[in-house]
């Protein structure tokens, strides 16, 4: 120790020593940057990097040897041999190669320290290389412990270096520490080496001509030093500004819609957080945000394809960027939903203002190659004036009012009431309510009868659904179907009707068809087919009885599935019913592409046939269409005497309705279906 620091301080002009040392400390700095880079990427930039990386670590072995060398005073004449210093270079250089690529490849806990310990190997052996190249008019006589020790000291230091690096610590003691242990590991071995020497003079060695003198070494190591150094820094320029684009372009494909351009649900999040922050900050800061839904959207991708939809889109979303000012931005969050916020309004006519704007622009027609397009808007509003604070809680409540707008053709626009959140609330409860009623079997069945036109007699009954909600009473279906619809619960409630419609008509005396409603949604499961199919082997039942009922929603929503499905269901043996005819959009050419069994007239046609010539027509041409296709027909809603007698005039098949009486309980119905014939027929 004591003959370290003799050499440091006796030996050493401490000016350049420092400026090794600073030469040093920012070498290793770039070094550890690009080397801990190295264990961060992968493929083309790993590769490009690697060999930087060696270059610049290796001269700054190189650079702080050679430096501290010229610092270095013996007292008499000395040099350095061109090629012996030129190969230490190369020994740095490559050695710190080898060393960096072990960082980037190997595998393993040991790798680091490994690829450690070779860089203070590589530090060691281009020290004694540039050694070898010293000459002076004497002999170097080394202390082999000390060399030993030097040795030693570079290869744990860099080990520990290396080992830091892959820790990947965050900020700068991420880096600073392992770039601590690297100069350690450089002006330790350096010094350590040095004080391993004893000059011994001998006036019979004379120091050659062509050798490199002191200053002549200063000036090439600080010009290699200036070069390799400039390079690192162009090359960190570099790299920090593609980080800095990279993460920008990033940050922006995250952040917007790729097909409109325009901000997406990420970048919308943000703003709200931001907005949130402003807002309770201060207190007078204003903001109103709106939900806008496109109308008919569905309809440009049905009938002309999603190209079409898409150039509809992208119109839409011009035409609304176009109508944004200060303060006012727009997002689209999905779909046909676009999201509006607007800041910095004295008065809520400003935010009316802006949303009549944006419904303005949205409804004008949209031209694209061969035709003219038009799309309608529903728009919610929800200010801080009057809806609360929350952001998140004020885009909520915009998309309740949008609904509202949605259901009401003639108010585009709508703006948050009280009304409508106590509509949500009870919206929200009811769902709730509708996952307990299976469970806590609250629904019940009950049976409409299905009679022959002919006779009157019994031909099957349609199952209904009704809720026995604990503390509201019987809820009607037109209440909480769409709800069910809509939250994807119909699909385990039309299942329990289905099982416990097929279990109830198995125990049948007479085999009375029965008639089940099914939902879309049910349609489009995966598991339907083979839900029936179970259904049907529990139950027993002959699935000729069994009649399924489809509206022509169903069938709009998704052609090819739905005729798929309907000839499966059709080669087990059920039977398959058009429900509602003459309420879809294209009943004539959905009668003619799919397998149906029975036709329903939908009860709005057939209420006052008798005294309405229109309605009247519309029948008589549904049951000419039926005997055209040998499709049988059945009117529902028959309630009167002249209605019956009208029907049976134009020779419709059956009919159901209150004319035979209301839905009936399970107890009525079983009167009927298991009982002997007379008794069946004096009910009818």
């Amino acid at each position: 120790m004591y003959r370290l620091l003799d050499c440091i301080t006796q030996e050493h002009h401490f000016g350049l020593v420092a400026v090794a040392a600073l030469i040093c400390v920012i070498g290793s700095v770039i070094s550890v940057h690009m080397s801990g880079r190295l264990t961060e990427w992968t493929g083309k930039r790993r590769l490009v990097q690697l060999p930087l990386a060696g270059l610049i670590t290796g001269a700054t072995i190189w650079s702080t040897h050679f430096i501290a060398m010229t610092a270095y005073e013996p007292g008499y004449e000395h040099g350095y041999e061109p090629i012996l210093t030129g190969a230490s270079l190369v020994v740095g250089v490559l050695g710190s190669f080898a060393a960096n690529a072990g960082l980037a490849f190997a595998r393993g806990a040991a790798a680091p320290v490994m690829a450690g310990a070779i860089f203070g190997m590589t530090v060691s052996a281009m020290h004694y290389t540039g050694m070898r190249a010293y000459l002076l008019p004497g002999t170097i006589q080394w202390n082999i412990g000390t060399v030993i020790v030097s040795v030693i000291l570079g290869a744990g230091l860099g080990a520990l270096s290396y080992g830091l690096i892959t820790r990947r610590m965050r900020g700068i003691p991420g880096r600073a520490w392992p770039a601590l242990a690297m100069v350690l590991a450089i002006c330790l071995m350096h010094f350590t080496g040095m004080s391993a020497i004893e000059i011994r003079l001998d006036s019979s060695i004379e120091v050659p001509p062509k050798t490199i003198s002191d200053n002549a070494m200063a000036l090439l190591v600080f010009a290699v030093t200036a070069i390799i150094l400039l390079i690192a820094m162009a090359s960190a320029s570099i790299e920090v500004n593609m980080e800095g684009e990279t993460r920008h372009q990033l940050n922006h494909a995250a952040t917007h819609d790729p097909l409109t351009g325009m901000p997406n649900r990420m970048w919308l999040t943000r703003k709200l957080d931001a907005l949130k922050i402003r807002l309770d900050e201060n207190e007078t800061a204003r903001a109103a945000i709106m939900t806008v839904d496109l109308n008919l959207f569905k309809e440009v991708n049905d009938v002309y394809g999603h190209a079409a939809g898409d150039a509809v889109l992208r119109q839409v979303a011009l035409r609304l960027i176009e109508q944004e000012g200060e303060g006012e931005r727009i997002t689209r969050v999905g779909g046909d939903e676009f999201v509006a916020i607007k800041e910095g309004f004295r008065r809520i006519e400003e935010v009316q203002s802006f949303a009549e704007r944006l419904h303005a622009a949205i409804v004008e027609p949209i031209d694209l190659d061969e035709v003219s397009l038009r799309v309608g808007a529903s728009i919610g509003i929800a200010t801080t004036l009057e809806d609360g604070r929350d952001p998140a809680d004020l885009l909520h409540k915009s998309d309740v009012a949008m609904y509202r707008a949605k259901s009401e053709p003639d108010t585009p626009i709508c703006q948050f009431n009280a009304e409508m959140d106590r509509r949500n609330r009870e919206k929200t409860q009811m769902v709730h309510d509708l996952r307990q009623a299976l469970q806590h079997d609250e629904f019940e069945l009950v049976y409409q009868l299905q009679n022959a036109l002919d006779t009157l007699a019994p031909v099957g009954f349609e199952v209904l659904l009704r809720w026995n909600h604990p503390l509201r009473g019987r809820v009607s279906p037109a209440e909480f179907i769409p709800i069910a619809e809509e939250t994807g619960l119909i699909r385990d409630i039309g299942r329990w009707v289905l099982r416990e419609a097929c279990r109830e008509a198995a125990q049948w005396s007479r085999p009375y068809s029965v008639a089940v409603n099914v939902a879309p949604q049910q349609l489009v499961q995966p598991s339907f087919i083979e839900d029936v199919m179970d259904i049907l082997m529990e139950t027993g039942i002959d699935p000729a009885r069994l009649e399924l009922e489809i509206t022509e929603a169903s069938i709009i929503d998704d052609q090819a599935h739905t005729l798929k499905v309907m000839h499966k269901l059709k080669a087990i043996g059920i039977r398959i019913a058009m429900d509602d005819f003459g309420t879809g959009y294209s009943s004539l050419a959905t009668l003619q592409a799919f397998p149906f069994d029975k036709i329903k007239i939908d009860r709005s046609f057939v209420q006052d046939v008798h005294k309405d010539a229109q309605r009247a027509a519309i029948v008589r041409s549904t049951l000419l269409l039926g005997a055209a296709l040998d499709i049988p027909v059945l009117a529902e809603g028959v309630e009167v005497e002249d209605e019956l007698s009208f029907l049976r005039g134009e020779s419709c098949a059956s009919v159901q309705g209150y004319y035979f009486g209301q839905p009936m309980s399970r107890d009525d119905m079983r009167r009927i279906a298991c009982e002997g014939d007379d008794v069946a027929e004096s009910a009818a």
